[in-house]
């Protein structure tokens, strides 16, 4: 008799089952189509139609999920996250340069492997300095001189340093919209131009020395031929100067308006965020009850993706808004204010 009991319940109890399942597939329906269409409103009232990007696509869009017992999550993508990458750029840039100021220590060692003549490789130079101690006092004393001013030089990786920083400033203004194409291509070509006319006289330096590794090698001693060699010397260093004031002055400069860019974009990109923001608490209010399917005690969540604060890991994280559905309805029917509905609400960072 028990068994028959049992089964009778167990056959209830499913049959209650099939028609609950029946019956909650239309309502999670509806509820979808009810998202579906609260999610085209407030992409409107986001003004998400008027961001283009490349080939007309738009920058913005939102993605809808439904969590039964939870509520309504959103997840928006916003213009705004595209604009900072943009800073993320600039930034990434920043560092590169920082890591070039400190310099490469073992790029003297890389230049004198490849280049055995280079005055920046000690080991090249030793053999041309004993050369010239085995030679006549009065010959070695004004070629050592010389082939030593020649060692002493740093132009090369100096300029080199200064015009790679000023490439990455400029990149940085493009990146952050404060020079347009045009401008950009003609910081470029100054760059590019500089580095030309300082690749020009390191080679008329490299020439220089080439001859007195030479006239080393020969140990001439014609009083002509050194004053000659000491006067080729002392122009090309002359005008090797400059060209170092010009790119390290350069490289400082662009460097400086690239900082202040950034700072500017950073206090813009906030601000837009504030903005953004008051827009999706109105948007809430005015529209947020229009979820008429969902349940009173449920929930809307909003996720802004890549909005959220950045931590000292420079990880991005996205800015979470949850609303009551409650507290929609009342900002609806003017029982709170919008600022009200702000002060309900959860935003956090995650």
């Amino acid at each position: 008799m028990r068994k028959v009991i049992r089964q009778t319940l167990v056959c209830a109890i499913a049959a209650v089952s099939v028609v609950s399942a029946t019956a909650q597939v239309p309502q999670l329906e509806e509820l979808q189509r009810n998202i579906e269409l609260f999610s085209g409103v407030l992409e409107d009232a986001l003004d998400f139609e008027e961001s283009k990007g490349l080939f007309g696509l738009s920058l913005g869009g939102i993605e809808s999920t439904y969590l039964i017992g939870q509520g309504v999550v959103l997840e928006v993508r916003t213009p705004l996250a595209n604009s900072r990458n943009r800073l993320s750029l600039a930034s990434l840039n920043s560092a590169m340069q920082t890591l070039q100021v400190r310099g490469n220590p073992f790029e003297t060692l890389a230049l004198s492997q490849s280049l055995p003549s280079s005055t920046f490789a000690s080991s090249a130079q030793a053999s041309p300095v004993m050369a010239l101690r085995s030679q006549s006092a009065d010959s070695t004393s004004l070629y050592t001189q010389m082939m030593e001013r020649v060692a002493n030089i740093d132009y090369s990786l100096a300029v080199n340093n200064a015009i790679q920083q000023a490439t990455e400033s400029a990149r940085s203004l493009r990146s952050l919209g404060s020079v347009d194409d045009g401008d950009y291509e003609e910081l470029r070509a100054d760059i590019e131009g500089l580095r030309a006319e300082m690749g020009e006289k390191m080679r008329g330096l490299r020439e220089i020395e080439s001859q007195i590794r030479e006239s080393t090698a020969a140990a001439i001693a014609d009083s002509n031929i050194d004053e000659e060699m000491r006067l080729k010397l002392d122009t090309v260093i002359a005008q090797i100067e400059p060209l170092r004031e010009q790119a390290v002055a350069m490289a400082a400069e662009l460097r400086l308006r690239s900082e202040v860019a950034e700072q500017d974009y950073t206090q813009q990109w906030q601000q837009d965020v504030v903005v953004f923001e008051g827009k999706l608490y109105k948007a809430m209010c005015d529209y947020g009850s229009t979820l008429r399917e969902l349940p009173t005690d449920e929930r809307v969540s909003i996720i802004l993706t890549g909005l959220g604060q950045q931590g000292e890991d420079q990880r991005r994280t996205d800015k979470i808004h949850v609303f009551n559905k409650a507290d929609l309805q009342e900002c609806q029917s003017d029982d709170i204010s919008v600022a009200t509905l702000r002060e309900r609400s959860t935003y956090y960072s995650y």
